[in-house]
């Protein structure tokens, strides 16, 4: 038999039994864990990479350190190294060594079979040679449209 109508209005139905509370109670928990798990997920991410960044600044300034260290250590030998060979300082030491000032005269110079003197000077080229710009990228790269279509159709002929 059907169920009895009045007007437009569909007739409510029953359930046999209603959730159980438990049930309720797993799904408003269930809602509300959900996004609290998501948002701990990405806040952890979110503090790993920081401490990733944090570490790597932390490793940046310390070779920053580091690297002013050793400038001020190469100025202090570059120094040392100008005050050691002053010409005065140079003259003086050979002089303690016992050397003495030569007359041109009192120079003998050696001829050595085979030995051609300092090789001659050859001035290297310019950066903006040629030979560099050639080298830069590989013609697959510089090739245009029109010129790819030449050479693909090139070795066809037109037909009459």
């Amino acid at each position: 038999m059907a169920p009895l109508r009045v007007g437009n209005v569909k007739p409510r139905r029953r359930h046999a039994s209603r959730q159980a509370p438990w049930r309720k109670q797993l799904r408003l928990t269930g809602g509300v864990a959900l996004p609290l798990i998501i948002f701990l997920v990405i806040s952890a991410i979110y503090l790993a990479v920081n401490a990733k960044v944090a570490n790597a600044g932390r490793e940046v300034l310390s070779l920053e350190r580091e690297l002013a260290a050793l400038e001020r250590e190469n100025a202090e030998l570059v120094t040392r190294l100008a005050m050691e060979t002053n010409p005065d300082r140079m003259m003086a030491r050979a002089m303690s060594l016992g050397f003495v000032p030569t007359a041109p005269e009192q120079v003998e110079f050696l001829v050595v079979d085979g030995y051609s003197g300092e090789p001659e000077f050859v001035a290297p080229l310019p950066s903006t040679s040629s030979q560099e710009e050639d080298g830069l990228l590989s013609p697959a790269y510089t090739e245009t449209l029109g010129d790819w279509l030449t050479r693909l159709l090139g070795g066809v002929e037109a037909a009459p």
